[in-house]
């Protein structure tokens, strides 16, 4: 619990805090859900309170789109605050054998290991101070090799996306 308050004062600190707060529902998600469900889904991100969850059929998804209340219940009880709007279930089969793009691939400017390694030092926890680095390296790796793609920024929320509107904007425009 304490190393939550610090982890929260850390990305306050460094403008990030908003951010972590709203991403905190994927994060929490395999706690929520439990190990079972955990394993067949993989929380992607959350924007403006919909928690996107990636699933490997569409009948897992049209199954748990029937429990997205339920789901929802349990995060924002976990919570104790309306913290989700919506669960929405995305089909994201994961490919068989070596990918044909890996993050690791993506290297990080040395100006953003330093940040990240500089963000992680306040960390206590060895583990979660190593938990952390990662999350940092894989976010960055992302968005560069989002805009390496061609990927812009959403007019209305500023989240990358292929485009011209996300995809949580866009049915806004509809």
């Amino acid at each position: 619990m304490i190393e939550a308050i610090l982890m929260e004062k850390l990305f306050r600190r460094h403008g990030l805090g908003e951010e972590y707060r709203a991403q905190e529902p994927a994060l929490h998600w395999p706690k929520v859900v439990g190990a079972r469900m955990a394993k067949i889904t993989e929380p992607l991100y959350v924007q403006n309170g919909v928690l996107f969850v990636a699933v490997t059929s569409h009948v897992f998804q049209h199954e748990f789109t029937l429990m997205r209340a339920e789901f929802r219940k349990k995060l924002n009880e976990h919570f104790g605050e309306e913290r989700v709007r919506e669960v929405r279930f995305v089909v994201e089969s994961k490919p068989k054998g070596e990918p044909p793009f890996s993050l690791a691939r993506v290297p990080l400017l040395p100006q953003e290991e330093r940040e990240i390694e500089q963000l992680a030092t306040e960390i206590e926890s060895a583990e979660l101070r190593e938990d952390l680095k990662r999350l940092m390296s894989t976010a960055k790796r992302i968005e560069r090799a989002r805009r390496e793609w061609g990927w812009k920024p959403c007019p209305r929320c500023s989240t990358l996306c292929e485009s011209e509107f996300c995809p949580l904007c866009a049915e806004d425009t509809l």
